[in-house]
């Protein structure tokens, strides 16, 4: 606005008067050289007429001209020009040079008579040429005046209406962008767009404060969050590094019976039924020891993989009575009864994956021998329902034992996970059964529900749909069935001749007893080389 003003003032107040001074001087030049040239024809008449009253004439009619005129006559004939008349007669015109000096705007003409050759000059004095000069320009300055008034007005109402709340808003959108959201912007009623901007930033404003204590809140639960899956770790941590600690232990003790059998084996070489008996504890040992291995190797492979389920022809009540036998034996050394409920399952041929299934009723009775003292254990195996294609079967492991506490409840099954932790623990165990067994009903769409009350026992189910057996007509058993199967698909291994590439001595040696009793033709190879060769 500064600089649209300056141009106009050096328009108003410079260009144009210095323009309409060079146009009104050269129009009043113009003017004065008409005049010269009239007059200039009176005089020279008035001179070969030798007739000084036209020339009075010629003063009266001047001093008439509201212009105001003033006439030199020059004499130019002499060598020096001097002034012959001047009119009006009150004018006061002492030397040539006068005439054409800065006190008046002047035109001649040139005239010739009998008498006299001269000049005839017509003036204006400068100061006409002023006024009319400044009647033109003073409609500029006032004009100039009534802009300069505008733009102050503009600039005032531009600067209150415009700028100022321009400013304020821009400065209210800095302060959101700091998150400074306390400042207040005045409301405006105004319908523009400074209006529609005030209220998209007063809108703003709440949306962000909003934001904000939403923000602030999801914070403090995030840093709850945290903290809680911090405490969860550092417990997760602490189990397994707990759970590490028993695998020791749990591998130590299998190992110690086995060597410390052995041993004794070698001392009583002499006496075949100690060491018969001797080597019956290290074979128990042994598989102890296979099974907490297998349980291991099957957690860390089920952590990466899913489970592969290999189903078969099973006779269900045949498979469940092994199961009790093979149970039976853990109860021999104790007062607690255990009990097999499987009746319903006679004539129940179905489609299962019998190693699973029984490594997860065998946890299961594992773990509920394991945590009673006294009362019972049962199993018991019902039809839930049944249809052509499936039948449907509850399996309940029930114990009166220790129960579990409500505050672990939740986490039982979870891995590495025991109520007690410590190697002084009264109850032995990796941690990891529980967690097997639900990733097993898991694989086969089932899940392990768990009941239990403190001090009075627990009771552990699931149900399975399996899927019924077509069998032949003649009616034959599982056993038989079975057998049928394997001899189909064994075998025959004494024609074959195997090549075993190991650097163990000690390993070489019972692969050559067991292939001595299956009747195989062995070759060993200590090395891969040799082995290549043969």
């Amino acid at each position: 606005m500064v600089t649209f003003t300056v141009l106009v003032a050096l328009l108003m107040l410079y260009v144009l008067p210095n323009r309409q001074a060079a146009v009104l001087e050269a129009s009043m030049r113009g003017e004065l050289a008409s005049l010269a040239a009239a007059y200039s024809i009176s005089v020279r008449s008035a001179l070969e007429q030798q007739d000084l009253s036209a020339l009075e004439e010629l003063n009266k009619q001047i001093s008439f001209d509201r212009r105001n005129p003033v006439i030199a006559v020059i004499n130019t004939s002499d060598d020096i020009p001097e002034i012959f008349a001047v009119f009006p007669a009150s004018e006061e015109i002492e030397a040539i040079d006068e005439i054409f000096g800065p006190k008046y705007v002047a035109a001649d003409r040139t005239f010739e008579s009998d008498i006299i050759d001269g000049r005839v000059v017509v003036m204006f004095k400068r100061e006409a040429l002023d006024d009319r000069l400044w009647s033109l320009t003073q409609l500029l300055y006032f004009s100039f005046a009534f802009i300069c008034l505008l733009q102050v007005a503009f600039a005032r109402q531009l600067s209150t209406h415009i700028l100022m709340p321009i400013i304020k808003a821009a400065g209210f959108s800095d302060a959101l962008g700091e998150r400074r959201y306390s400042g207040k912007l005045r409301r405006e009623n105004r319908q523009d767009e400074i209006g529609t901007l005030i209220t998209s930033l007063r809108r703003l404003q709440v949306t962000l404060r909003s934001q904000d204590r939403e923000n602030r809140r999801l914070f403090l639960s995030l840093e709850d969050t945290v903290a809680e899956r911090t405490a969860e770790l550092t417990k997760a941590l602490e189990a397994k590094d707990a759970f590490t600690a028993n695998v020791s232990h749990e591998l130590r003790t299998p190992l110690h019976s086995i060597i410390a059998s052995l041993d004794l084996m070698a001392d009583s070489a002499a006496n075949p039924k100690e060491a018969k008996n001797y080597l019956g504890i290290a074979r128990r040992a042994s598989q102890a020891l296979l099974l907490l291995i297998n349980e291991l190797l099957d957690f860390q492979r089920w952590e990466h993989e899913k489970v592969t389920l290999l189903t078969e022809p099973t006779e269900l009540y045949d498979f469940l009575s092994d199961i009790e036998k093979t149970t039976a034996m853990l109860f021999d050394d104790s007062a607690i009864r255990f009990v097999a409920e499987i009746d319903e399952t006679r004539n129940a041929r179905v489609m299962m994956d019998q190693q699973r299934i029984g490594q997860i009723l065998m946890n299961l009775l594992g773990n509920a021998r394991k945590f009673t003292r006294e009362g019972e254990v049962v199993l018991a195996v019902s039809v839930l329902s049944r249809t052509d294609f499936y039948t449907e079967f509850l399996f309940v492991v029930a114990d009166t034992g220790i129960g579990i506490d409500a505050d672990h409840l939740e986490r039982v099954g979870e891995p590495y996970f025991q109520a007690g932790d410590g190697l002084n623990r009264k109850f032995s165990g990796t941690g990891l059964g529980l967690s097997i067994v639900r990733k097993l009903l898991d694989s086969m769409g089932s899940k392990l529900n768990i009941s239990s009350e403190l001090d009075r026992g627990s009771v552990f189910d699931f149900s399975l749909k399996l899927r019924n057996l077509e069998w032949d007509s003649d009616n034959q058993t599982g056993a038989s069935l079975q057998e049928t199967v394997l001899q189909e698909t064994k075998p025959n291994v004494s024609s074959l001749d195997f090549l075993y590439v190991e650097d163990s001595e000690t390993n070489q040696l019972v692969m050559s007893a067991m292939m001595e009793r299956l009747g195989v033709k062995l070759t060993m190879a200590s090395s891969a080389k040799v082995g290549f060769d043969i």
